[in-house]
């Protein structure tokens, strides 16, 4: 039986393992995946305007269930609006910054497409590494602000620490 709704938002730091755990969920439950990330960036590393990521975002609510994954602050009103299950993924700070460590290299190394025709930059993806780590305390104080207002309004909250978390979830979701 799920442990989750149908408009589920994955969130976490960079490097937690968020679009892994959404692109699975969303399997196991036949749902549509959205990664935020895809509708933030627009080709050439640039921003999309802020009104029409929010829109696309928005745009969510016109279908039947999702499962997305992102942590932007601009689309956490709305987001907190339309899931009805948010899951944190939430693994040690040390644990997220050696895993953003190996996807870099590893998307460094294979130019692998990220969104929207965008692929990693040295620079850039060091920068990225760097930033995440130290954000990590405060994205962590976010998402406890954003369970406590979501459980307050009665919506699940699944907090993931740990691999074995992780696979109980998925394990929950299939059966």
């Amino acid at each position: 039986m799920s442990t989750t709704g149908s408009r589920v938002w994955v969130v976490g730091p960079s490097g937690a393992g968020k679009s892994t755990v959404a692109r699975a969920l969303a399997e196991a439950r036949g749902l549509p995946h959205y990664e935020l990330d895809a509708m933030f960036w627009a080709p050439g590393w640039q921003r999309r305007p802020e009104a029409d990521f929010l829109a696309d975002v928005a745009a969510l609510d016109r279908t039947d269930g999702w499962i997305a994954d992102g942590q932007y602050d601009a689309a956490h009103p709305l987001l907190e609006e339309l899931a009805d299950t948010v899951v944190w993924v939430d693994p040690p700070r040390g644990a997220t910054t050696a895993r953003l460590l190996r996807r870099t290299v590893r998307r460094l190394r294979t130019r692998e497409e990220l969104w929207n025709g965008n692929r990693e930059r040295l620079g850039s993806a060091l920068q990225l590494v760097l930033w995440a780590h130290r954000e990590f305390p405060a994205v962590r104080r976010a998402n406890t602000d954003l369970f406590a207002r979501m459980q307050a309004r009665s919506v699940p909250c699944l907090r993931l620490r740990t691999p074995q978390d992780i696979r109980e979830l998925l394990s929950k979701e299939r059966a």
